[in-house]
C-alpha cells in the first residue's frame, strides 16, 4: 500500500515537467532569460551548477535535442528555436558540471 502512494505521488510530481510545452521566448530574450521562464520550474540552480551533464550530453547539439524534444520527464519545448535555441543550449552549457 506504501508503494502505491509513493507512486501516485511521483506521477503527480513528474506529470508536472512531462509532455510538450507552447512556450514561445521573446526574440529578444537571452538564455538565461529562457531558463528562467521555460526551465526553472523544474531545473533549480539554487546549488550552484544547473546540471551535471555526462560527457555525451556535454555538446551544443545534445543539449538542443534534448530541448526540442524533451526526455521521459521532460517535456519538448518546440517553439524555442534558432538564436534562442542557440542562446538556451550556451547557457545550459555554461552552467553545467561535465561528469566523465
Amino acid at each position: 500500500m506504501k508503494q502505491l502512494y509513493v507512486t501516485a505521488a511521483l506521477a503527480v510530481v513528474l506529470s508536472g515537467c512531462a509532455g510538450s510545452n507552447d512556450f514561445t521566448p521573446a526574440a529578444d530574450a537571452s538564455g538565461e532569460d529562457i531558463f528562467k521562464l521555460a526551465c526553472a520550474e523544474c531545473h533549480s540552480a539554487d546549488v550552484g551548477k544547473i546540471y551535471d551533464l555526462d560527457e555525451s550530453m556535454a555538446n551544443a547539439a545534445a543539449v538542443k535535442a534534448k530541448i526540442g524534444k524533451g526526455s521521459m520527464a521532460m517535456p519538448g519545448f518546440p517553439n524555442i528555436k534558432g538564436a534562442q535555441l542557440d542562446a538556451l543550449a550556451d547557457y545550459v552549457l555554461a552552467n553545467s558540471n561535465v561528469a566523465p
